[in-house]
């Protein structure tokens, strides 16, 4: 070995130290390895496939719902599902497109058909995240049990997905309605305090969305986990993901031109592309969680054989 080889080992060495000596940084770094080992992005792969072929019965399904509300429109949809996904005019007006499309077709028969058609697809999403988070866990489940653990877990999220959308939809009226039955109860003194917490109201969806992460790391893989040691991953995964896409926003419509490459499939590239790295974002929680359930000292040869891989 050269001189030039022990010196960069010597210094690979003494990083490694300090990596090993940090209870910070240790865990995020066996995860990244554990993500590496197990290859996640492929799993990702596989689920934003499927999600996305879950979208559009999705959203017609959620027309067909909003249709039945007095007094609201799908502008009101258009407008909600914009503020969920990054800042680019071409995601947002494809989804305008979409809305406004499914709207002049919908029917009762046809969101009855394709809410079927979402409910298989998103399973098949939730699906590949469950094996993917069985990979992690070094876990295998029965394949029937499985399938069937994928299907109540894909309703109970279509479930609280509708119940946001229309939380969100609804909160001026619900609002007007609390404080008029107030009004009526002679309790005006706790009228601020009601229309100050429905201004923070994002801070539900946030709390939702967090324990939603939870019976994913939970619930999905086989074998036991505690809500208690899953959290950490998913508080990590919500941030991580709410900066992602404010940063994709930011930069894919500053610094990058995909319409005149791609040209009208500029925005399912690119909702895909966003899609991936939030799934990917989401397996990375799952791997912190296990490297702060069983820490082990980073090794050279543990960086070698991801590399390997």
């Amino acid at each position: 070995m050269s001189n030039l080889e022990e010196k960069g080992l010597e210094k690979a060495n003494k990083l490694l130290d300090k990596i090993n000596s940090s209870k910070h940084i240790r865990p995020l770094v066996q995860a990244g390895l554990l993500f590496m080992k197990h290859s996640m992005q492929i799993y990702s792969g596989y689920a934003t496939l499927y999600i996305l072929m879950a979208m559009i019965p999705l959203l017609m399904f959620v027309v067909s719902v909003v249709n039945m509300i007095p007094s609201f429109s799908v502008e009101n949809i258009s407008s909600l599902l914009s503020a969920i996904f990054p800042e680019l005019p071409q995601i947002h007006n494809m989804i305008e497109d979409i809305v406004l499309n499914l709207n002049s077709q919908s029917s009762g028969f046809l969101a009855t058909t394709t809410a079927l058609i979402m409910f298989w697809s998103a399973s098949n999403g939730v699906s590949a995240i469950q094996k993917g988070l069985e990979e992690i866990n070094e876990k295998k489940s029965n394949v029937v049990k499985g399938k069937v653990v994928s299907l109540l877990f894909t309703l109970v999220v279509v479930v609280v997905l509708v119940f946001l959308m229309l939380f969100q939809l609804l909160r001026q009226p619900l609002m007007d309605f609390v404080v008029k039955i107030l009004t009526t109860l002679r309790l005006t003194n706790a009228i601020p305090f009601f229309t100050t917490f429905m201004q923070y109201s994002y801070l539900i969806s946030i709390a939702t969305s967090i324990i939603s992460i939870v019976m994913i790391y939970t619930i999905l893989p086989s074998g036991k986990m505690t809500f208690r040691s899953q959290f950490p991953g998913a508080v990590l995964a919500i941030v991580v993901s709410g900066l992602f896409t404010f940063a994709f926003g930011f930069f894919m419509g500053t610094f990058w031109r995909a319409s005149s490459f791609y040209g009208s499939m500029a925005a399912i590239f690119l909702m895909a592309m966003w899609l991936q790295f939030i799934i990917m974002i989401i397996f990375y929680g799952a791997c912190l969680n296990k490297a702060l359930l069983a820490p082990e000292n980073i090794t050279l040869e543990m960086i070698n054989n991801n590399g390997a891989e």
